[in-house]
């Protein structure tokens, strides 16, 4: 039966050593593939990263640098028109407040000092006067979504910069503003010898050019189904990769809010601008790369698992099978009385060479045996 057959027999180890040997290299190189892909995804999330925080820093010192020109420009503006004190109640847009008198001229709805400021710095600027424990804008050319101005609308009292200000002290950095990010300055204005208890604040800000971090972030993704996003202090979705597989906003905002198990979710913060920065990506990703790495190496070592026992069975026959049938035929053949061989397989040097030189032996053995036989009849 085949299963007894020598060939088998020699074949099967070599066939069990070579699978084992493919089953381990292929598992071993999962392993590492796997590591690589990680380690692949981590390094693409660190470059587009540093790549994004760079970029804001350098979008916020620059813009910085302006509004610290605007605000020295507001200020010796308001200078020259006169001293600082505060004026009658007035209603502004439905809310009570303050006026604030520039020597001696109201400010409110008076749109000169912050108009003349920005027909040369640019940006937007507002005088704010205080109300209690809120701050009102009374002179602003800052507008609304309806294109009107925001007078009558009050700073965020849950804001970084009114938490300055109520301490007396200036706050520079990004806010929001009606919903949009401005690059910010806001410094409190005091009336007479009074340093410790603002009256109003000066403001002059710049809303931010964001396009080239909106291009930035759309271009971006990390492996197939991965993406990068920024999101406001709000946790308002600004700007989401747009060339990998998740690209609906709604997604993006599931993923960074519920971080599910089966997705690898990074987050750090854009320091001054109170942004958040996420990048994520599927691990069913890393496992497809993996499957598919894993397929292509079975696949290479399955060839050569093909070749090396093509290559056996060929020295097989060859070294081991072939001689062996022809000493199996010889032995065949004295057995029924035919001693006259040539065997060309004694002169190998292997253990072929000896059983061949055996039955050489044997055969000249029979040979001169039978012809003694002969001769005595």
């Amino acid at each position: 039966m085949l299963r007894h057959s020598l060939r088998v027999r020699l074949l099967l180890p070599v066939l069990a050593l070579v699978l084992v040997v493919v089953a381990a290299l292929t598992i071993i190189l999962a392993v590492t593939e796997a590591n690589r892909v990680r380690a692949n995804a981590g390094r693409v999330i660190d470059g587009q990263t540093v790549a994004l925080q760079s970029l804001f820093a350098v979008t916020r010192s620059v813009m910085l640098d302006r509004v610290h020109s605007s605000m020295r420009l507001l200020r010796h503006e308001a200078d020259r028109v006169g001293t600082t004190s505060v004026g009658p109640q007035i209603r502004i847009d439905g809310r009570l407040t303050n006026d604030l008198l520039f020597g001696g001229v109201p400010q409110a709805n008076n749109y000169t000092l912050v108009d003349s400021v920005t027909s040369i710095a640019e940006g937007t600027a507002t005088i704010f006067s205080r109300a209690g424990d809120d701050f009102v804008r009374i002179a602003t050319n800052v507008k609304k979504d309806d294109g009107s101005r925001a007078v009558g609308t009050v700073l965020d009292p849950q804001g970084q910069a009114i938490a300055q200000i109520r301490k007396a002290q200036s706050f520079y950095g990004v806010v929001d503003i009606l919903g949009n990010p401005y690059v910010t300055g806001y410094e409190p204005i005091f009336a007479g010898l009074d340093d410790q208890h603002p009256v109003g604040i000066w403001y002059v800000g710049y809303k931010t050019d964001l396009q080239a971090l909106n291009q930035v972030v759309s271009d971006s993704h990390v492996l197939e189904s991965g993406f990068i996003a920024v999101f406001d202090g709000k946790d308002k979705l600004r700007f989401q990769s747009k060339t990998g597989a998740t690209i609906d906003p709604k997604e993006v905002e599931r993923v960074v809010r519920e971080m599910p198990q089966d997705w690898v979710v990074t987050q750090q913060e854009v320091p001054g601008w109170g942004f958040n920065l996420i990048a994520a990506y599927p691990k069913s990703d890393v496992n497809r790369v993996i499957l598919r790495q894993s397929l292509w190496i079975g696949g290479i070592g399955l060839m050569v698992c093909a070749l090396l026992l093509g290559l056996q069975w060929s020295l097989i026959m060859n070294r081991v099978l072939r001689p062996i049938q022809r000493l199996t035929a010889v032995a065949e053949e004295l057995s029924v009385g035919k001693w006259n061989h040539t065997i060309v397989e004694a002169d190998l040097k292997d253990e072929i060479g000896k059983l061949a030189r055996a039955i050489s032996r044997l055969s000249y053995s029979v040979r001169v045996a039978m012809e003694r036989l002969s001769k005595q009849r």
